[in-house]
C-alpha cells in the first residue's frame, strides 16, 4: 500500500456539485500512509457543505476498500464533532 494508490482512489471521490473530485479540489489534508492504516484530513469546501457528512463517509469507504483502516478526521464542519465521533466507530 503507498501513498499513490489511495491518491487514486480519492480521486474517485468526487463533488456532485462541482465535478471535481475531492482530492482535486484540495479537501484532503494530513495524508499519511503507514503499514495498514492511513490517515487523513477532509476539510469540506464549507462549515455549512450540504454533502458533507456523504463525502466524509464516501472517502472513509473509498479508502478502505484497498484493505485498510481508514480514519478520516473532519475539520472546519459545523458538526465535525459529532460527525467525527461516528466516523471513528
Amino acid at each position: 500500500m503507498d501513498e499513490q494508490q489511495v491518491i487514486e482512489k480519492l480521486r474517485k471521490v468526487m463533488d456532485p456539485h462541482t465535478r471535481q473530485s475531492v482530492w482535486d479540489m484540495g479537501l484532503i489534508e494530513d495524508l499519511k500512509v503507514e503499514g495498514n492504516e492511513v490517515n487523513l484530513t477532509f476539510r469540506p469546501s464549507s462549515p455549512f457543505c450540504p454533502i458533507g457528512q456523504q463525502l466524509a463517509f464516501a472517502i472513509k469507504r473509498s479508502v478502505e476498500e484497498l484493505g485498510v483502516k481508514a480514519k478520516v478526521k473532519v475539520v472546519g464542519y459545523v458538526k465535525e464533532k459529532e460527525l467525527n465521533e461516528v466516523l471513528g466507530k
